[in-house]
């Protein structure tokens, strides 16, 4: 008789090689294939359920062939969510039910088709809020180009060829880069405003002329009340479009007094493209003109109110003075539609008077009233300056630290207005269609990544959002504008414009799984309040940052999100090198010599089939997903085929199969409890102690801290100190059992076993 030790050996001395060779059996090998050709068609519990073959498969690698009988039972175990607590599977002590949960995706945690996520949505918005201050540190950037730049100009035709150059003066001066007449941009640069005969004077004066003749001319026909509302309509049409064009020209005569080109696009010997004044004009405009005002625009504002201010003598010049007056009702939190006359009435008022109507009106005004030192005729006050130091710097820091409060309450407005419209979109023709709600969304979005809507159409815009932005060779990519691909992936359209599902490097199922694997891995060692926390912290990290990945690479960046993934697959970090962990993510696991299906560890396969990443480290598109991922896949046929061998190793000694199965279970085990919960671990260690078979029909709580008094469940987690009690337990049920000692079979020549397990049975019985 082979002794349970002699059986345990045989299986455990080269465990690869065991594997290879139950593989390589003909009744495994066909039911492996003919799962793995299943598998994949199967899409519902029901038919999951109803393929016997299938069903006694997997059934059997998580062992509980027991429990096959009972399919309404499992029906309930595949159907649960795992991200809910109260879930039917996470309610069963049998840890073994939550980890056959975990091998199926029948859809009860995949995130539905949806046109953002919560995680894309806070995204986009602080995308949208980032791009604020990106747009500051690019104005500044293509002002200190430009700055440098313009210096080296030699003649006309050096600034229109700098596209860089070219573009911030187009910006500053209200010209489309797109559309823009060379000959025109030429003649208005190299023109001098003084001189009668030049472009600006020759060519374009007499146009604006015959356009405000046509303005005035259209403006009589308006009134006339003869006119049909179709006829007012055209007139106002035209006169807008008038407008427009003598506002041009009045850029253009800007343009041609900010450089000095001769008329053939020369500069005269010793005189500079642009005299200092010149480019303080430019780079202010450009910044000024942007749509936005910024810090730099609000810091260039209170330059001119400093510099400007103590020139103003009157009430009426300060009014007249557009900007100055922005800037002071701004500071002193007085809307811009206030009318002119009460500004000019609180700036009259003796605030000196406690009882004075200044004192009946709101704070800011009175506040306004007190910056200035006005008489009641609109002078200033004889022996004062119109704003003393102290008046003046409360002014000016009032304006910076108020300047941009409309723009962030009309964000805020904005990003509300996004939040209620955009979970109404129901496809991306309702996205694109001219309906309030959609324009409002759309141009958000657009805003977002600094893309003006004038600067796509309708039609491209749908070939952006139709198209893979995560295929080097679709239409998104091919435009060589990372702003569109990023607006692209900021939603989850599918290629005939409805609404797909969002696409992750990892599914929600697996996320789920990683994270709670990693809970587990962490607390089971320490499980303080700190401890906990510090767990809980690092999963949460792990979904968030999860939903956001993009690339094999933007994992292999981030320590957090290597360690919370190795940690859960029961591998150790510091053993895992970068490269390692990027060979094993982009493995196709279809291939038997891929570098993950060359390891022996199965972490790593489970790891390379749980993400979604092309060979090229990019999330692929995974069409009609089946019941069961490749992690899923390659977890079940492993347990299936170490539970094979677990049985063949019992026909020979139950012994063997008991040791086989409490090492492979060991690692999983978080408490005493699991163990009790389990009639053939718990066996196993009532022989390892040589604890009575009839403390199994006493309390549980009893049994458990008998239990703990013996177990350090903690110690399971050392495979040193697990065979230590595999080599226990063997030695004893051999006893138990009446097994033939090893060491008289050596002795009788009746076995082959070798001098080392010889010398270590000897070790094993004197310890006992």
């Amino acid at each position: 008789m082979i002794s349970s030790y002699q059986s345990y050996n045989f299986y455990t001395k080269d465990f690869n090689l065991t594997l290879s060779r139950k593989a390589a059996d003909p009744v495994v090998t066909r039911e492996a294939q003919y799962y793995r050709d299943t598998i994949g068609s199967i899409k519902t519990v029901d038919e999951f359920l109803a393929n016997d073959r299938v069903y006694a498969y997997a059934m059997k690698a998580y062992g509980l062939e027991e429990m096959t009988y009972a399919k309404a039972f499992i029906r309930k175990v595949l159907e649960s969510d795992l991200t809910d607590t109260s879930s039917f599977a996470n309610l069963l002590t049998d840890s073994k039910y939550k980890t056959l949960a975990a091998a199926y995706d029948f859809g009860n945690t995949v995130t539905s088709e949806i046109i953002q996520t919560t995680s894309q949505i806070d995204a986009l918005i602080g995308t949208y809020e980032q791009s604020v201050q990106s747009n500051d540190d690019r104005l500044r950037e293509e002002t200190n180009y430009f700055k440098a730049v313009s210096q080296t100009f030699t003649s006309v035709d050096d600034l229109l060829q700098n596209t860089r150059a070219r573009d911030y003066v187009f910006s500053t001066f209200g010209i489309d880069p797109k559309t823009y007449d060379y000959e025109t941009l030429r003649g208005v640069l190299t023109s001098d405003i003084a001189d009668a005969n030049s472009y600006v004077n020759s060519v374009i004066a007499p146009k604006v002329s015959d356009w405000l003749v046509q303005v005035d001319d259209l403006n009589t026909q308006l009134a006339d009340p003869l006119k049909t509302p179709a006829q007012k309509e055209k007139i106002t049409y035209l006169i807008t479009q008038y407008t427009k064009a003598i506002d041009k020209a009045d850029m253009y005569y800007n343009m041609a007094a900010s450089f000095n080109f001769k008329a053939d696009g020369s500069l005269d010997a010793g005189v500079a493209p642009m005299s200092e004044a010149q480019l303080k004009m430019v780079t202010e405009s450009y910044v000024l003109s942007q749509p936005r005002l910024t810090s730099t625009g609000a810091l260039i504002n209170k330059q001119y109110y400093e510099e400007t201010i103590s020139t103003i003598t009157t009430i009426d010049e300060l009014l007249n003075n557009s900007r100055l007056s922005r800037m002071m009702l701004t500071a002193y939190d007085i809307p811009l539609t206030t009318s002119r006359a009460d500004v000019k009435w609180a700036l009259e008022q003796d605030t000196s008077d406690p009882n004075g109507e200044i004192y009946s009106k709101s704070a800011g005004m009175i506040a306004l009233a007190k910056a200035f030192n006005f008489e009641a005729d609109g002078s200033i006050t004889p022996g004062k300056d119109i704003q003393d130091a102290d008046q003046l710097y409360t002014t000016t820091s009032n304006y910076i630290g108020k300047y941009n409060d409309a723009d962030e309450e009309a964000d805020a407005a904005a990003i509300a207005k996004y939040k209620l419209y955009i979970g109404l979109t129901s496809n991306l023709d309702d996205f694109l269609s001219a309906e309030p709600a959609a324009i409002t969304i759309r141009e958000f979005a657009l805003k977002a990544f600094n893309i003006s809507p004038g600067e796509v159409s309708t039609f491209k815009l749908k070939q952006i959002f139709t198209s893979d932005p995560y295929d080097p060779n679709s239409y998104v990519n091919t435009m060589k504008d990372d702003r569109f691909v990023k607006l692209a992936k900021a939603f989850n359209f599918a290629a005939d414009g409805s609404i797909g599902s969002p696409r992750y490097a990892q599914s929600e199922n697996e996320i789920t799984r990683i994270t709670k694997a990693y809970y587990t891995a962490v607390t089971r060692l320490d499980d303080s309040e700190s401890s906990k926390a510090a767990a809980e912290k690092e999963a949460s990290y792990y979904r968030t940052r999860l939903q956001t990945l993009e690339t094999v690479d933007d994992l292999l960046a981030d320590t957090r999100l290597r360690n919370v993934l190795l940690v859960a697959e029961g591998l150790r970090p510091v053993d895992v090198s970068t490269e390692t962990l990027r060979a094993v993510l982009i493995s196709d696991l279809d291939d038997p010599n891929s570098f993950a299906n060359q390891q022996t560890e199965i972490g790593f396969q489970k790891i390379a089939g749980s993400f979604n990443f092309d060979a090229d480290g990019y999330i692929r598109t995974i069409s009609n997903p089946g019941a069961q991922n490749e992690r899923g896949l390659v977890e079940t046929q492993r347990l299936y085929l170490t539970q094979a061998i677990e049985e063949e190793a019992g026909q020979e000694s139950l012994g063997a199969r008991l040791a086989l199965y409490f090492e492979r279970m060991a690692p999983t085990l978080t408490s005493n409890f699991d163990i009790l919960a389990d009639d053939a671990l718990a066996q196993f260690i009532r022989t390892t102690f040589s604890i009575s078979d009839e403390t199994a029909g006493s309390d549980i709580d009893k049994q458990k801290q008998m239990l703990d008094r013996y177990l350090d469940i903690d110690d399971l987690m050392d495979p040193e100190k697990v065979q230590t009690l595999v080599q226990r337990f063997l030695a004893l049920y051999d006893i138990d059992n009446g097994a033939q000692d090893p060491i008289l079979s050596v002795l009788g020549g009746n076995t082959a076993i070798n001098f080392e397990t010889v010398a270590t049975l000897m070790q094993l019985r004197s310890s006992f």
